[in-house]
């Protein structure tokens, strides 16, 4: 067996969660968990308007009410921008309000129910303005929402100018591989196509809402204990929003109770400073589902309008869209505007020699738009998966056959201008249409529809420390939080596997903003291949490191000890990994610091996997209620790190993107989020998963992550509803 084999074979074994101890017998810490002395509550008055302008706020009766210790006001504390790139929200709004649900007073108060009474005797008085939605937010005379948005802080590159006040992020992307015109190749195809989609809105549904504990302690540094789930970065944004340096700020963030995106934006936080400034009191927060649900951040509703030339034998030969973004009454929610292209690429999977992309996300009086679960993707892909089916239907061609034609090869460019690597478009058609029996009769009634989809491998910068420790533990420390994905038990196994240890020796321990392994966070699919591609170099820097010192105290020739099987091996010779750990760790401290950075410099390929699905469904004509029957994923994989987990995010997914296709819409009239309970807003559960199978499709050269791991956290859930469509 090589050393390359041996991880391998340990990968292969499925294990138990590093973490599931600690979750099942209640023991994790979760924000909500949190008590310390002293500590008061937090309330808001918020708004009951979707526009309107502060007249006047009377804070009198709430400041009478036992137990309250302090009322503020955006008076009182001024503009503080709560953002992840643009801090356009206000903390407390200062002289108008854009959104129901808006905070405009906060409260601290000894209990939370006295902190609620005082909230709700706020007395405000407002003037009502215009309602400013995605149909009318672009007119000429629309009332401008943010009058003046080059005073908000921007954490990034200088805002790009936009040509109407109420787009608050705009991107274009074309290409021409011919050195043609898209008009010019419009006017000269055999066909072209143009169709519009349009896309609901989404609740993440994690089952954790946010929450925070805040204080200040004797040396004014700031302590925060809270749900956002890339700490490093959320300690940059309080920092910015607050006035403050970042390194007198301390995050400390372990557990979270689920994300799928969300929860890269916090926003109490702020108050809750000013808050802890004016009691001299730690300061809790934790939001209810109806704050979730009505005033925190979701998933994008957009307009997508399609057009595609097309020549006589189905090749594409141009494509263009235009993308307009429910942006929401803030742009806090949003990662980086500068993404808002690659965030929204129709026709993605496909080699298009023309194309042409624009995207823009207006400002609208309803619920922010944010982050969720592969950002763009799902809209962009129902409306160019629905797209391609539609020109196959028109021409008379197989939708597979459409698809096979024009699917992106190695080397070939995205729609974007990117080069493509390891493309596995054609493999995940083949085993649809094999595994599918995609020609075969179907019953009276049932429709069968493919979609293809494909998602970029995340990348980014992180470090991790690996530490022996005199009882023959070896710690791997990291900055990384858990929200749900078991990246502590994949740094566990990586790091097991490439020391050849016995992965219950792997010990991981999470360290705040202040620890020695900072960590950008968790998101886009990221962390199985940045966390495990450093947690495996760090490891084999360790392994070097322990072997060497291990010849030295055992008195073993240099250069032949190998570490392998939980023992210390030099030709005849051997001993257990912890009798030679307890010679070693007597001396100098053993540790190594493993780090990668997976970002592509410019030129460089990109790394994406695909995905595809069939799925068989019945619709009932007379009430339009659908029902499938079954669904069959082919994905696209390299070396599984754990194979339950693996299979979990991709089995997670497939129903996450059924509730998407059938049933979950935030719906929201004239500024009010009607759908504000779990009652109303529907997340499918084990009675509404139709039978499914999966079909692995191993990739022979492996992927950038640890060991040729690949990504699974947001592959699977981008195109089950355009395959549902189609059916």
């Amino acid at each position: 067996m090589t050393l390359v084999d041996a991880p391998r074979e340990m990968l292969g074994q499925p294990e138990y969660r590093v973490e599931g101890p600690l979750k099942v017998t209640g023991a994790a810490r979760y924000t909500a968990d949190v008590r310390l002395p002293g500590m008061l509550h937090l309330a808001y008055t918020r708004s009951p308007l979707p526009h309107a302008r502060i007249v006047s706020i009377d804070t009198t009766a709430a400041r009478a009410v036992p137990g309250v210790h302090a009322v503020l006001t955006g008076a009182d504390i001024g503009f503080v921008g709560v953002g992840r790139t643009m801090q356009d929200w206000p903390a407390l709004a200062v002289d108008r309000v854009r959104m129901i649900g808006d905070r405009v007073a906060a409260v601290a108060a000894e209990s939370k129910a006295a902190a609620d009474e005082a909230a709700r005797l706020v007395e405000v008085e407002y003037e009502e303005l215009p309602l400013v939605t995605i149909e009318n937010a672009l007119d000429p005379d629309a009332p401008v929402l943010h009058p003046d948005p080059e005073s908000y802080k921007f954490l990034g590159p200088k805002r790009p100018q936009t040509r109407h006040p109420n787009v608050h992020g705009h991107g274009i992307t074309q290409k021409s591989e011919t050195g043609e015109s898209i008009e010019d190749v419009f006017a000269r195809a055999d066909h072209v196509f143009e169709h519009t989609f349009t896309v609901a809105r989404e609740f993440q549904g994690f089952i954790e809402p946010r929450g925070c504990v805040l204080w200040i302690d004797e040396q004014d540094r700031v302590h925060v204990i809270n749900t956002n789930k890339a700490p490093g970065q959320f300690r940059r944004q309080l920092g910015s929003g607050l006035g403050i340096p970042a390194d007198q700020i301390v995050v400390d963030t372990t557990f979270i109770g689920g994300d799928f995106g969300g929860k890269g934006l916090s926003i109490d936080e702020y108050a809750c400073y000013h808050l802890a400034r004016a009691t001299g009191r730690p300061i809790k927060a934790v939001m209810t589902y109806l704050d979730e649900m009505q005033a925190s951040n979701s998933r994008h509703p957009a307009i997508l309008k399609l057009r595609t030339a097309v020549d006589r034998d189905g090749t594409f030969l141009a494509h263009q869209s235009d993308v307009i973004i429910d942006g929401g009454a803030y742009a806090a929610g949003k990662a980086s505007p500068g993404l808002i292209v690659p965030a929204h690429q129709t026709l993605v999977a496909y080699h298009i020699p023309v194309t042409r992309l624009e995207v823009r996300a207006v400002y609208t009086n309803s619920i922010p738009g944010g982050s969720m679960r592969a950002p763009g993707d799902p809209q962009s892909m129902f409306a160019g998966e629905s797209h391609v089916d539609m020109i196959a239907a028109a021409m008379g061609i197989d939708p597979i056959e459409l698809r096979r034609r024009n699917a992106v090869r190695d080397g070939d460019r995205s729609v974007t201008g990117e080069i493509i690597h390891r493309a596995r478009a054609l493999e995940v058609l083949d085993e649809l249409e094999r595994e599918s029996n995609w020609h075969g009769e179907l019953p009276a009634g049932h429709g069968r529809g493919i979609a293809l989809g494909v998602r970029h491998i995340g990348a980014g910068a992180t470090a991790v420390q690996v530490r022996l420790e005199e009882d023959g533990t070896v710690e791997v420390v990291t900055g990384v939080v858990d929200q749900g994905v078991g990246i502590y038990t994949v740094l566990r196994r990586v790091a097991a596997a490439v020391l050849s240890v016995d992965p219950q020796r792997v010990m991981i321990r999470h360290c705040d903003t202040d620890g020695p392994a900072p960590d950008p966070g968790v998101g886009g699919q990221r962390t199985t291949h940045v966390l495990g591609r450093a947690a495996q170099a760090g490891a084999v820097e360790f392994k070097a490191k322990l072997e060497d010192l291990a010849a030295e105290a055992m008195g073993w020739p240099a250069g032949e000890v190998r570490l392998e099987n939980d023992r210390f091996v030099a030709g005849e010779e051997s001993a257990p990994f912890e009798q030679v750990a307890a010679v070693i760790a007597q001396g100098e401290p053993v540790e190594v610091s493993g780090s990668y950075d997976g970002v592509h410099k410019p030129g460089e390929p990109g790394d994406f996997e695909f995905a595809g699905y069939v799925v068989e469904a019945e619709i009932d004509r007379d009430t339009g209620a659908v029902r499938i029957h079954d669904i069959l994923l082919a994905a696209d994989v390299g070396t599984i790190v754990n194979p339950v987990a693996h299979q979990g995010q991709l089995d997670g997914g497939l129903v996450m993107g059924l509730g998407a296709a059938l049933m979950e819409e935030l719906q929201v009239q004239a500024g009010q989020v009607t759908t504000a309970t779990l009652g109303d807003y529907k997340i499918p559960c084990a009675m509404d998963t139709p039978p499914f199978r999966t079909v692995l499709i191993h990739d022979p050269l492996d992927g950038p992550g640890p060991l040729g791991g690949k990504a699974a956290g947001e592959l699977t859930n981008t195109s089950v509803a355009p395959a549902v469509a189609n059916a």
